[in-house]
């Protein structure tokens, strides 16, 4: 009886020891985390001021390129014409091209909508009599 007793402590002795060095990793992996997580707070406010002091730096020019911008008459015609340049550079076909293009739309808009409308009744003429 005595060598089963003595087998059972041995056996309470290995799991409190296996238990105590799994809390033990436990506590190891939540020291890790909290050491990663300040690391990368770190980095992440290392990252946010770097980003401030270049945008510092770039703001005056920034500031003088939308100046430039907007003391500039721009007109609806000025943006027409751009848009139309950019078009005809990735398309290859040129603004006056696509103005005609959009006129023969316009038209066979308006004649498909004509179409459309109910037809007109047809009066029968009275038949003459001959005879």
């Amino acid at each position: 009886m005595s060598k089963l007793l003595n087998q059972a402590q041995t056996i309470l002795t290995v799991a409190k020891d296996t238990a105590k060095t799994s809390v033990t990793a436990g506590f190891g992996v939540y020291g890790t985390i909290l050491d990663q997580a300040s690391k990368s707070s770190d980095k992440a406010t290392q990252f946010f001021e770097s980003l401030v002091e270049r945008g510092t730096q770039v703001e005056p020019k920034l500031k003088e390129q939308m100046s430039a911008i907007f003391t500039n008459n721009i007109t609806l015609e000025s943006i027409e014409t751009k848009v139309q340049s950019i078009t005809s550079r990735f398309t290859g076909v040129q603004g006056s091209k696509l103005n005609e293009l959009e006129s023969k739309i316009d038209l066979l808009t308006t004649m498909v909508s004509e179409l459309k409308t109910a037809p007109k009744k047809i009066t029968k003429v009275p038949a003459t009599a001959e005879a």
